[in-house]
């Protein structure tokens, strides 16, 4: 009979569970199956384990629970969770205490289930390979210094992707979906469906909170790429100097504190993604390393001696005009030429209000759930209200008024008062510094005068006395600015 090589123990209260899981991976691996928590530490001392998957909602102890006490045994065989919809919080704490290697929610597939095994189960060779290299390594000469270095590296490489993994996984429960129906934003879709298929490198342009990072997630879910991974770097959260490290790695003693070579986030985007970030802040000195990268696909470490190779799609995001950028000499012709191969631009929420009423929905029930709220109504004045802000801070400023009035929220109806909004910020447009047309700060700051009076023009309590303006004037000027008055104030 044949010997196989890796042994899986897997727990589950539900018996047939048990059986379906061993019929299914019984041909290439030795499965042990425990009905209990308790059986399956039993299991787990006696036998020389591989790899642990447990369901986390059992009786007694949780899978959470579980990997916890087993870890405490013996830290090294890698662990899966199997988990219902619902268990964010415990997933994401296990991750952050690395006490899982990967999770699934059920019904899981056999596909996506045998590619974590196979990952697992290789990283866990690699692991006790390295282990015996070490012991080896500390009795040799130093002719074996250079396996020791690569030895560090892929230590180095797994830390690496084990912070991107728990980064990824709290990311990608920011923004459950896509949530739009405005025309505008639908053709913005179809472009982003119709390149994602491609390998072409994309531009994404749009104001600030507009959901550029979304898009660019989709293109990367939708693309034959999306079983490798996903990296991003925000170019303006980091230093000039750190750039290029962050992005392109450095050998050991390259630089003061660099105390062991380290992979760069291209190098961690092998065969996947990379998403730049607020691109129009690239440091103008490191644009050609980044163009030899686009035409090249390679680029040399810091301190390196020899050049690496990488297969990497590159999508880049910004909130500047890169034309002008280019213009004044700040932005490499030749890096916007590369970059600019398809362009997506994200439309403003000003451009595309009808899906306010879609995302003020999608936000009540993502903070009424985060925060144990119970709201199942949402005011009529609140949605007229929101529709008629300017909204210069896009998705992001709206999310913010939302999961404001969830928290003030004291009965089961939503509600923003109009004083949440007049303390928003008047000025809208680009956010690279151009200004709204003294006309739409003059209706902006009308409606703000007449949310504050109720939509009341004329009178003591009046939006004309508020302004100090002639009520003629006031209502001449609402006329020719097109300020229409919400359904629910007309009588």
């Amino acid at each position: 009979m044949e010997q196989k090589p890796y042994t899986i123990l897997y727990v589950d209260d539900e018996e047939v569970n048990l059986r379906f899981f061993a019929a299914t991976f019984s041909w290439e691996y030795n499965i042990l199956t425990a009905l209990s928590a308790e059986e399956g530490i039993r299991i787990f001392v006696e036998n020389d384990i591989d790899l642990v998957v447990a369901d986390q909602r059992m009786p007694g102890m949780s899978g959470v629970q579980f990997f916890e006490h087993i870890y405490g045994l013996n830290p090294e065989p890698a662990r899966i969770l199997l988990t219902g919809y619902g268990d964010l919080e415990t997933i994401i704490q296990a991750v952050n205490h690395g006490k899982i290697f990967h999770f699934f929610q059920k019904p899981w597939a056999e596909e996506d289930l045998t590619r974590a095994f196979e990952r697992a189960l290789k990283i866990r060779t690699l692991q006790q390979e390295n282990a015996g290299l070490i012991v080896h390594l500390q009795k040799t000469n130093e002719e074996l210094s250079r396996a020791l270095h690569e030895v560090e590296a892929l230590t180095t490489l797994l830390e690496e992707e084990n912070q991107l993994l728990r980064q990824e996984v709290n990311d990608s429960f920011n923004f459950d979906d896509i949530v739009s129906k405005s025309p505008v934003f639908q053709e913005v879709l179809q472009r982003t469906a119709r390149v994602a298929a491609t390998e072409a490198t994309v531009l994404i342009t749009g104001e600030t909170g507009t959901g550029k990072e979304l898009l660019a997630r989709a293109v990367h879910r939708i693309s034959n790429r999306r079983q490798k991974p996903f990296i991003k770097i925000n170019c303006a959260a980091l230093p000039a100097q750190l750039i290029e490290s962050e992005l392109f790695g450095h050998e050991k003693g390259a630089f003061t504190g660099a105390t062991s070579a380290r992979p760069g986030r291209f190098e961690l985007a092998h065969q996947g993604t990379i998403f730049l970030d607020e691109i129009g802040d690239f440091p103008l000195e490191l644009q050609a390393k980044l163009l030899r990268v686009l035409q090249e696909g390679e680029f040399d470490r810091i301190g390196a001696t020899r050049t690496t190779k990488v297969d990497v799609r590159i999508i880049a995001a910004t909130h500047v005009d890169l034309n002008a950028a280019v213009q004044q000499g700040k932005f490499r012709a030749d890096l916007f030429y590369r970059l600019n191969v398809f362009p997506i631009h994200t439309p403003p929420l000003r451009e595309r209000k009808e899906d306010i009423p879609l995302l003020v929905r999608h936000f009540v029930r993502k903070y009424a759930l985060k925060n144990g709220k119970v709201i199942r109504r949402i005011s009529k004045k609140t949605y007229q209200l929101l529709q008629t802000h300017h909204w210069p801070g896009n998705i992001r400023e709206l999310e913010n008024v939302v999961e404001r009035g969830v928290i003030m929220s004291k009965t089961d109806k939503f509600k923003v008062p109009p004083e949440e909004l007049g303390n928003m910020p008047v000025t809208g447009g680009a956010e690279n510094g151009a200004l709204n047309s003294l006309e739409e700060n003059e209706r902006l700051h009308i409606i703000r005068a007449l949310q504050q009076t109720n939509w009341r023009v004329t009178g003591d309590q009046g939006a004309a006395r508020l302004l100090q303006i002639n009520e003629r004037t006031l209502q001449s000027r609402i006329r020719k600015l097109q300020i229409r008055r919400p359904k629910e104030f007309d009588d």
